[in-house]
């Protein structure tokens, strides 16, 4: 049996655009919170919940670079599978 009219799409899908998108959003609301914390130069809220904001926001944005990565990864590796087609 022969299909003629078989179309296969080999081009890399954005995986992790999802999880990027959200974590994202995650950091935006956190920093969004902190500059809450501050009135012009002066912080008004407690010294653990603003170190503890700024550490979340070093975390999420890493995360979300080591994301960009694998993405980077998974395309280049889904190229290779084409070029061997």
């Amino acid at each position: 049996m022969k299909y003629n009219n078989v179309i296969i799409d080999l081009k890399p899908l954005p995986v992790l655009e999802e999880l990027i998108e959200d974590l994202t959003n995650k950091m935006l609301n956190l920093k969004h919170v902190l500059a809450g914390c501050y009135q012009g130069d002066e912080c008004y809220a407690d010294e653990n919940l603003v170190e503890g904001l700024k550490n979340d926001i070093r975390m999420l944005d890493q995360v979300i670079e080591r994301c960009y990565a694998q993405q980077e990864l998974i395309n280049l590796r889904s190229e290779q599978i084409i070029g061997l087609n």
